[in-house]
Order: structure tokens, then C-alpha cells, then sequence
């Protein structure tokens, strides 16, 4: 995890979000409705899933780590190939 301080720019419910994307370690990985659930809003996986694209610092709020609901990759603005390759590449430092 980074320690550098962010200075987080979007809604209250959208720093929320991110905030809960920088509590996933790194290797591990969430669903959109764990994310809902955690930040206390489990009925707006939509919102969260919204959230999580809006993210403009990509590697420094972990976005890649957020899964659908099966367990599959859904949207990366980097493109799926990497979303799955920095899961692969943190799992195997994560260890």
C-alpha cells in the first residue's frame, strides 16, 4: 500500500468507495457488492461499480482488485489483459 496522502477529488460517496479500495491487499481482490456492503450502502453496487471507473489513480487506488459478483473481470480502462496481469503479478509478490 501506498503511503503517500491523497487528496481524493469526487463525491463523498465516491471517496468512500476509494477509500474502501485502499483497504484490499494487495493479491487479493473484492466484488462490486463486498465493496457496497463494506462502505454500508450494499443496495448501490451500481454506484460503486461507477466509482470504481472514475478512479483517476489507478495504481495508486487499486481498482484492478474489484471483481464481478462470479468472480470474473469486468471493465478496466487499462483493458482486462492488464487488470488480470497486475492481480497475477501482486499474488505472486503477495506471498
Amino acid at each position: 500500500m501506498f503511503e503517500t496522502p491523497l487528496v481524493l477529488h469526487g463525491s463523498p460517496f465516491s471517496r468512500d468507495v476509494w477509500q474502501e479500495l485502499l483497504r484490499i491487499p494487495a493479491g487479493q481482490t473484492r466484488s462490486y457488492s463486498d465493496v457496497a456492503r463494506a462502505i454500508g450502502r450494499p443496495d448501490a453496487v451500481r454506484a460503486v461499480a461507477r466509482a470504481n471507473g472514475a478512479n483517476q489513480i489507478a495504481l495508486v487506488i487499486p481498482c484492478h482488485r474489484v471483481l464481478g459478483a462470479d468472480g470474473a473481470l469486468t471493465g478496466y480502462g487499462g483493458g482486462l489483459w492488464r487488470k488480470q496481469r497486475l492481480i497475477q503479478v501482486e499474488r505472486q509478490y503477495s506471498r
